[in-house]
This record gives structure tokens, C-alpha cells and sequence, in this order.
């Protein structure tokens, strides 16, 4: 079930999180895996899990291809290519909201993985998969996330239209959508922390090892009829509110 072992897989944004988890789950799977990030810790990392280490700043376009080319020539042609590196920039209203840490933004969040997706398509077996690290955030909105929710939502359709032009190759695309998920982006004094657990009908803060397993079945032949979609790992945000939110209103 799930049966990755062999396969080749590409992911920015590995050296923590959910990047990290997802790479530490298909490593152990059998799969072969290349860490793209920034971290001076990024060998050491990967050794520990057997895999790869590129260095690359994904904003520098010469380092993104690069880094594709790396790969290929380390690991011959991808078979799993996750999106997954990105930032967050919650709190500023856009009234408040600054237009550079937009540019900021979007050259990770969307600019990236766009790249990623031109470059590394030639270079990917047929029949393989892409996935996005979007957000529940692309499908809801909060004040104060306007500029992270563009990006993502910008992310979901940039999802369907590879899905859609890489569909007579059989290579798949689908986006994973966290919701709220403990990581260095979500410290516990974070003030998401208190209004996620607060909304998340499962009253509490998603995993990484949880999103991982999505992004597991989704690189694997088992999804193999799973293309253009957008998935919420949410606990249940982008479904409605729970009882206990209900009750807070009543009240």
C-alpha cells in the first residue's frame, strides 16, 4: 500500500516541518530523496535519513534550476516532485500590508513552485506526481491573511491547470492544503495557535507527519486517478465550525 520504493523524489523545503516530515516518511518507504533548502544543517539532515542535500535559495533563479538539474543528474529521472518550501506573513490588514513583502511572497509561495513545475516537468517520468504545499488559507479567509491567502489560492489554481496540461503524460498535481500544523512557521506562542484550536472542530493543532501521509498517498501509484485536486488537512476548519464554537455564539 502506498508503494513508493525506487521512486525519485524532489522536495523543496525539506530541512524542517512539513517538508521534513514528508521526506523522512518516503525515504523510510524505499523511495530516493533529494532535500532542496537553505539550512547550513541540510547535509547533515539528509545523511540522517539517507537521502540527498541541494543548497539553493528557490528566489534566485539560476539556484532553482540548478537545483533540478542536481537531482536529475543525482537520481536520473523524478518520479515525486513536492512543492513544499514557502513562507508566512499573517498579520497586517492590507491597508497595513507592505507591496515588497508582497513581491516577498509570492516569489516564494507562487513564483517558485511555478518554476519548479516548468523545469522539472521535462525532467519527470511519465505517469509521476507533483504535489503543492498550499493552505486552507487558499480556500478561507482571515483578516490579516490576505497577502499568504493570495498566494496559496494562486497556488490551488496553478494546481488544476498543470494537472490539466500534464494529464497526457500521466503525471498528476494536486495540491495539500494544512491547516493549522505545529512547525517553526507555528510556535506555540504564535497567536494562531488559540484562534486555530478555537475554529478546528477537532479542537486542536495538526501534525507534520499528518500532512505527510497525504502527500504519501498522493505520490504514490494508488492515487493514480487523483489529479487537480485541492485537499484540506485542517481538522475540519474548511468545513464548518464545531459545537463548541456554536456554543461560544449562543452564549
Amino acid at each position: 500500500m502506498f508503494d513508493v520504493s525506487g521512486k525519485c523524489a524532489f522536495i523543496t523545503g525539506g530541512t524542517s516541518g512539513i517538508g521534513l516530515a514528508t521526506a523522512e516518511r518516503l525515504a523510510a518507504a524505499g523511495a530516493r530523496v533529494v532535500i532542496v533548502g537553505r539550512r547550513d544543517e541540510g547535509t547533515k539532515i539528509a545523511d540522517r535519513i539517507g537521502g540527498h542535500f541541494i543548497r539553493a535559495d528557490l528566489c534566485l533563479a539560476d539556484e532553482l534550476t540548478s537545483s533540478i538539474e542536481q537531482a536529475h543528474q543525482t537520481l536520473g529521472p523524478l518520479d515525486i516532485v513536492f512543492n513544499n518550501a514557502g513562507l508566512e506573513n499573517t498579520g497586517p490588514t492590507i491597508e497595513e500590508a507592505d507591496a515588497v513583502e508582497f513581491e516577498r511572497v509570492l516569489e516564494l509561495n507562487l513564483k517558485a513552485p511555478y518554476s519548479v513545475i516548468h523545469h522539472v516537468a521535462p525532467r519527470m517520468s511519465d505517469g509521476g506526481s507533483i504535489i503543492n504545499n498550499a493552505s486552507v488559507a487558499g480556500m478561507l479567509q482571515l483578516p490579516g491573511y490576505s497577502q499568504y491567502s493570495a498566494s496559496k489560492a494562486a497556488l490551488i489554481s496553478l494546481t488544476k491547470s498543470a494537472a490539466i496540461e500534464l494529464a497526457p503524460r500521466r503525471i498528476r498535481v494536486n495540491a495539500v492544503c494544512p491547516g493549522s500544523i505545529w512547525s517553526d512557521m507555528l510556535p506555540e506562542d504564535h497567536p494562531e495557535v488559540t484562534v486555530a484550536k478555537t475554529l478546528c472542530p477537532l479542537e486542536r493543532i495538526g501534525e507534520a507527519a499528518e500532512v505527510a501521509a497525504l502527500v504519501h498517498f498522493l505520490a504514490s501509484d494508488d492515487a493514480r486517478y487523483i489529479t487537480g485536486t485541492a485537499i484540506p488537512v485542517d481538522g475540519g476548519i474548511s468545513a464548518g465550525f464545531g459545537l463548541p464554537v456554536m456554543e461560544k455564539v449562543l452564549t
